[in-house]
């Protein structure tokens, strides 16, 4: 059996674990123009930063999961790019969720979310390559 100075050890050891994996969340709502986005995602955060440039509601956001993959998304106006790649446009009204899966729009999953923001784009979606997560 483990002894009580090994058992308040080890539960020392959780409630830090505990403590840190919390500290790491970010739940941050934002107003892009007509646009909700929402950051709820479990890692660090590089980068969050919205303004108005040339008249224009941008947003950026860069982070890093706790296993390390990075994501970067942008919007401008009504123009979303991850990871520097043109994913299509939102609609006004749109919300916006940023999660640990990648990038949802409404309450679409993120391969509908593709579709619907490459829907969206006057420019022709075939020529195209993303991901949204």
């Amino acid at each position: 059996m483990l002894s009580l100075k090994k058992l308040q050890a080890l539960g020392l050891m959780l409630l830090a674990v505990l403590t840190l994996s919390s500290a790491c969340t970010h739940m941050t709502v934002h107003q892009v123009g007509s646009h909700k986005v929402t950051v709820a995602r479990h890692g660090f955060q590089k980068a969050l930063d919205v303004d108005k440039r040339g008249g224009v509601a941008t947003f950026e956001y860069e982070g890093v999961s706790t296993a390390g993959s990075k994501l970067k998304v942008s919007i401008t106006g009504d123009k979303v790019k991850v990871n520097g790649i043109n994913v299509g446009m939102l609609r006004e009204g749109d919300s916006v969720t940023i999660g640990d899966s990648g990038v949802a729009v409404n309450a679409l999953d993120y391969g509908e979310s593709e579709k619907y923001l490459r829907a969206n784009d006057p420019r022709d979606a075939s020529s195209q390559t993303s991901s949204l997560q």
